[in-house]
């Protein structure tokens, strides 16, 4: 009814002032609880209930506890809870998609459902990288009234995705007033590592400056709502812009280059230098006697650079720090703006609608492009495939000049290692293949633009039938628009015709072969001069020189419907209870599809600094689901059960993709009295394969970061490497990769079944009538997922290859005719997307609130949210061992697990009318690298710089005052003491959430955190 819908109102706005969702109900005044008749709807349910709490596990941060974080960006916020793993961000840059999203209990964004107001928010990114999840740039943090973070499998009730859980998003749908909500914050930090510093010292590296300060930001939002006809409506409209400024890695110590991992760290860098690094003939592995091969093989022979006077023999003190030109943070605009509202008709029927846009910019920046070591394009002449080494012919007048004839034409020739047959070094045409790398440091650092734009709408009628049963109908649109720039990179294809010069008769210049007497063969063409220093010229320069470019879309729209009723009236209760059974049943319709357009230059591989091709994905699935749920009270008001209630749930889903699932929840709450509550719950949750899961087309990429054969002396015995392909000869001649970067053969399945999650949670809750404001949450979890989506990993997959020789995994190493995993597109490891084994994980969520009233000297409250991870147990394949990641990092474990997290917020208010101050401490546990571990499964190298990584405790401070009614002052500083990140090398860097020496998405990387904020109401 409008009264009732009007009172609810008003205590749901007193209820969510706590950051607990227990201690909220038991702050409320009792009248006002009354009042609203136990009718509230909590996170995890559609059945009204008697409190904000259900019997899954729900962890709430208020709006309050967001403006102390002093956060604009809606992961930093989530990143600080114990429950959420990093994931991406905006301080990530290689890699990056632009967007941000949430990682639960580390099962992966991809099952972690999030939620605006209890329905879906649409998916995000539709490029390769992601996996299409929610992007939460989305949501305007101003507008955040609550976040609800559900623990465990949510799929009865709100379809598939919710298999770690769900993170909803509660908005300020009831404002009233006119309020202006800024935001300013920045970094500063010390620079306190002079171990590295030293190193950048001894490596001639630039230093950054002793202090800095920079990462600025401003975040605006204008909010305006506004009750109409007599309050039967309201509507609330936002506009928001907020703008970040770029961190490069360059302005740290602990990121000014990269760090080799072994027995001390050490500024290493690209061979891909910006003088060049190559490889003469002397370099082939033909015959230990052969005296060109004057080093003992491939890599370690005939490497030369380019000096002042021509071509010299490189020392590898040429190398190319490619680490000051990443981003820290990425340079961020956004724009967003909305509406909420709704009109109640009469009693029976009110109408409501929702609009969200977002359109944000950002910049992710890496090292200047160029011709990478493996990524040419010459046809080897034997075997006519792509061999990865750049094609130059030998009477290039720049070659000659340089005195590069007898390094790299010798007359000679080399027995193909997959043909047998000889192969010259120079052919018919006076051409040679030459193995080298040369950084476009010409160019400027590669830049990728990203731009989303999206927008969500939602219309619906909710209302009541009669006193017993509701309804809620719906319909919702989304659509996330993707628009990619990528710039300054380089175009294969075009760089080949440049290195490819000779004296042209007709001119009496050089020119492009193609184009000598006239013939046209590669208009625009200017030869590339790397064989001088300054030889670059700007036409050159501007020949080769490619953008690329892809635009995509994702699209989701549901219609959903719901009916909910009380069936105490009706007589269906307990005699032993005072209410009886709730139930609620509907039906949904949910479709999803993902379009993505690359250019010519991503679909051929045309350009050298991507490292794989971008290809072409259009498509799209739908379901059609039915579902139901329960709460049946079973005891009431009895000695020994104050209450004592079951709930189930039950949805059907029929997906277009030839399968159909069932999932089901029962959970059971016990309140011997009304201080204590112990409930428990069991849940069956599912998660369907998204579109690039299933339709991703196969391609080489980076996938790897180690190759333990590679180097003049691996890590790995010839016997073990003899496993993965590399020969006798070949051992101990394989060029390792400085960067970390190995290949693998990537692709999507259409044979994919969904996954399957069975989730077991037992949980206590005290709130102690003799302790008043005190309460206290224990809940255990235990999570586990079968027939896994995923890929094993290149890292996994040659490590297990090489500890046991199992031919499964061995046949996925194919090794290029070198013996080389990068140096090629014909070497790789085959890692596609499948069902594999299980993933689980178990742990305790703790959590304490406590107000202590000090009478004339205020108040202290205090709030403890804590999480103790038990295990984190993966199982590749069925039958495969187990190995468990709990305190671990590294290339197989991923980011660091760290076993214990927490955040401690102390606050007192004062006895200063409208000031508080507030204290936060939050904690992250010590790890490991995975290699450490005696599980087989986990073995490895171990470099004494990486094989552990010590504990973070960070001290935040805020304060709030009141400086009139309508204006509200804040102010803080997170990470006061200013602490470093831990570090670590290269090697156990694992994937895109690894950059700049640590993991930036994980730990506070840039410093002490400055934030004010100013709330003004009209």
């Amino acid at each position: 009814m409008t009264s009732s819908n009007s009172v609810r109102r008003a205590v749901r706005q007193s209820l969510l002032i706590s950051a607990m969702t227990g201690a909220a109900v038991a702050s409320a005044p009792a009248s006002a609880q009354d009042a609203v008749l136990d009718k509230v709807v909590v996170t995890g349910s559609r059945i009204q209930q008697a409190n904000l709490e259900g019997i899954s596990p729900v962890t709430a941060v208020s709006a309050e506890e967001i403006k102390l974080e002093g956060v604009t960006r809606i992961e930093d916020l989530l990143n600080n809870l114990p429950q959420v793993f990093a994931d991406f961000g905006g301080n990530l840059s290689n890699g990056a998609t632009g967007a941000a999203t949430v990682n639960l209990r580390n099962l992966g964004a991809q099952r972690t459902l999030v939620l605006v107001n209890g329905r879906r928010l649409m998916p995000g990114d539709p490029t390769q990288n992601g996996n299409a999840t929610p992007d939460l740039n989305q949501i305007p943090a101003a507008l955040v009234e609550r976040v609800d973070v559900l623990t465990g499998g949510a799929s009865a009730v709100y379809g598939a995705d919710a298999v770690a859980g769900v993170v909803n998003f509660i908005m300020n749908d009831h404002f009233e007033g006119v309020r202006v909500d800024a935001n300013y914050s920045f970094y500063q930090h010390k620079q306190q590592n002079d171990t590295i510093q030293g190193y950048l010292d001894r490596s001639r590296f630039q230093k950054p400056e002793s202090s800095v300060r920079d990462g600025y930001a401003k975040d605006v939002t204008a909010i305006l709502g506004s009750n109409f006809a007599d309050g039967k409506g309201n509507a609330t409209v936002y506009l928001g812009y907020r703008q970040l400024t770029a961190v490069a890695q360059s302005e740290r110590d602990f990121s000014a280059c990269s760090l080799s991992s072994g027995a001390a760290f050490a500024c290493t860098g690209s061979s891909t230098s910006a003088d060049g690094r190559f490889f003469g003939n002397d370099f082939v592995p033909e015959d230990p006697l052969d005296p060109d091969d004057v080093a003992g093989g491939f890599g370690f022979g005939g490497d030369y650079t380019v000096g002042p006077g021509g071509i010299v023999p490189s020392t590898g003190a040429n190398r190319y720090n490619f680490a000051p030109t990443n981003y820290y943070q990425r340079p961020d605009e956004r724009y967003t703006a909305g509406l909420f509202a709704h009109y109640d008709f009469n009693d029976k029927v009110t109408a409501y609608t929702e609009f969200s846009f977002m359109h944000d910019r950002t910049i992710a920046q890496i090292a200047p492009s160029g011709a990478f070591l493996g990524s040419g394009i010459a046809t080897d002449p034997i075997s006519g495939g792509i061999d990865g080494n750049w094609a130059v012919n030998c009477d290039n007048p720049y070659l000659v000049a340089a005195g590069g004839v007898p390094i790299f034409c010798d007359p000679g020739s080399y027995t193909d290692p997959v043909t047998g047959g000889l192969v010259p070094y120079v052919n018919a045409d006076g051409i040679t293949q030459i193995t080298f790398g040369r950084r476009n440091v010409e160019g400027g650092p590669r830049r990728d633009d990203l731009t989303h734009t999206s927008y969500r709408g939602v219309m619906g009628l909710r209302g009541d039938i009669n006193d017993d049963w509701k309804y809620d109908v719906y319909g919702m649109f989304g659509r996330t628009l993707l628009a990619e720039n990528y710039q300054n990179d380089v175009s294969k294809a075009r760089l080949q015709n440049a290195l490819l010069a000779a004296n042209d008769p007709l001119t009496g210049t050089v020119q492009c072969l193609a184009n000598v007497n006239g013939a046209g063969g590669a208009p625009g063409c200017v030869p590339y001069n790397i064989w001088q220093a300054g030889g670059v010229t700007p036409e050159a320069l501007a020949y080769f020189s490619a953008p690329g470019f892809t635009q995509g879309s994702t699209t989701e729209q549901v219609l959903s419907g719901a009916i909910t009723g009380d069936l105490t009236t009706y007589g269906v209760k307990l005699p032993s209870a005072s209410t009886g059974l709730s139930v609620a049943f509907g039906a949904e319709y949910r479709s999803e599809a993902s379009e993505l357009l690359p250019d010519i230059e991503y679909i051929t591989n045309d350009l050298a600094g991507q490292g794989a091709p971008t290809l072409p994905l259009n498509a799209s699935l739908y379901v059609k689901e039915l579902f139901t749920e329960f709460r049946l009270p079973l005891v009431q008001d009895r000695p020994g059960a104050e209450s004592l209630s079951v709930e189930g749930a039950y949805r059907y889903s029929d997906y277009s993709l030839g399968f159909n699932t069932s999932t089901y929840k029962l959970g059971l709450e016990w309140a011997p009295i009304r201080d204590v509550r112990v409930r428990g719950s069991y849940q069956r949750a599912v998660r369907a394969p998204n579109l690039q899961e299933l339709y991703l087309q196969p391609r080489v990429q980076n996938d790897g970061s180690t190759d333990p054969c590679a180097g003049a002396t691996p890590d790995a015995t010839l016997i073990e490497c003899a496993r993965t392909g590399v020969t006798a000869g070949q051992y101990g001649s394989i060029l390792a990769n400085s960067a970390e970067q190995y290949n693998g053969y990537v692709a999507g399945n259409p044979n994919l079944k969904p996954e399957e999650s069975d989730t077991i949670t037992f949980g206590l809750v005290l709130q102690p009538s003799f302790l008043p404001g005190f309460s206290l949450t224990l809940d255990y979890f235990d999570i586990s997922v079968d027939d896994v989506i995923n890929s094993l990993g290149a890292d996994y997959i040659i490590a297990q290859c090489l500890a046991s020789g199992t031919p499964a995994y061995c046949s996925l190493v194919q090794r290029a005719p070198n013996g080389s995993l990068w140096l090629s597109q014909s070497g790789y490891i085959i890692d596609t997307t499948n069902n594999l084994g299980s993933l689980s994980t178990r742990g305790v969520d703790f959590t304490a609130d406590y107000k202590l009233d000090m009478a004339a000297a205020g108040s202290l409250a205090f709030s403890l949210s804590g999480t103790y991870m038990l295990d984190y147990i993966t199982v590749p394949t069925k039958g495969d061992p187990e190995y468990d990641c709990v305190g671990l990092y590294g290339s197989i474990c991923g980011t660091p697990l760290n076993d214990w997290r927490h955040k401690l917020r102390v606050t007192w208010d004062t006895p200063v009318d409208g000031l508080s101050v507030s204290a936060n401490w939050r904690y992250l546990a010590p790890v490991d690298l995975d290699h450490t571990d005696s599980n087989p499964s986990l073995s490895g190298g171990v470099p004494i710089t990486d094989a552990h990584l010590g504990g973070r405790s960070y001290l935040d401070v805020a304060g709030s005052y009141a400086v009139t009614d309508k204006i509200t002052a804040r102010a803080g500083i997170n990470n006061v003491l200013d602490k470093d990140p831990p570090i670590l090398g290269a090697s156990n860097l694992p994937g895109v959430y690894g950059s700049g020496n640590t993991f930036p998405q994980v730990y506070d990387t840039l410093g002490r955190f400055v934030f004010m904020n100013l709330t003004i109401d009209f």
